[in-house]
């Protein structure tokens, strides 16, 4: 799949978007058979929705970028559809969930 960046995929978008770094600069990526793998190894993944229902092909994440996905694979707009992120767009980082509310708290 050709990378694309976010800005040519939504030029309008003015939001910032919460997504998890899946994938960091160097790892080889791959979405397959309703996982995601990094370096060859699955992820265990018990808080998505569902398992994703579409491919991406291994890649190494570039220098400098990250690839994100939303917990909610198959309906989140975020690296499967528009690649990855540049380092200087990332401009925080969640450290408390509020909803849902069984699972609030700190994060890790």
């Amino acid at each position: 799949m050709p990378s694309r960046s976010l800005r040519q995929t939504n030029p309008a978008l003015t939001e910032a978007l919460l997504q998890q770094i899946i994938g960091l600069p160097g790892e080889t990526v791959e979405v397959n058979a309703g996982k995601v793998f990094i370096n060859n190894q699955p992820l265990t993944e018990p808080y998505i929705n569902e398992p994703p229902t579409y491919q991406w092909e291994p890649e190494t994440v570039p220098a400098n970028a990250y690839f994100v996905l939303g917990d909610n694979r198959n309906n989140s707009f975020d690296s499967h559809l528009w690649g990855y992120v540049p380092l200087e767009t990332i401009i925080g980082r969640v450290n408390k969930r509020f909803y849902p509310f069984d699972r609030a708290g700190s994060l890790p």
